[in-house]
């Protein structure tokens, strides 16, 4: 049997609880990660019902939180996050909404 059957990559973990607070002008989103040697954290962003995902960060691993501050009133936007490492990607966390 060949031992490099048995080295499959490991994907991280997705993150959970996606949760978003309005403050002002500024969306500010928190999430628990888990593990799965993740090294990065991204979130996307969706302007509208449907518009397309856009990653608008990439934070360091262990990252629980980040502030989007380039909204504008009468906005409508979603949020997912997933965990990142060199073997690919998590499933996405649950969507939140907002509306500006």
């Amino acid at each position: 049997v060949d031992a490099s059957y048995f080295d499959w990559p490991v994907l991280p973990e997705a993150p959970s609880s996606l949760e978003v607070k309005i403050a002002s002008d500024s969306a500010q989103l928190t999430w628990q990660p888990h593990g799965g040697a993740a090294t990065a954290i991204a979130v996307e962003r969706r302007v509208g019902e449907q518009g397309r995902w856009e990653r608008v960060a990439k934070l360091p691993t262990g990252a629980k939180g980040y502030t989007d501050s380039r909204l504008s009133k009468g906005q409508r936007l979603s949020y997912r996050v997933r965990a990142l490492n060199d073997a690919g990607e998590s499933a996405y966390s649950n969507i939140v909404r907002i509306s500006m």
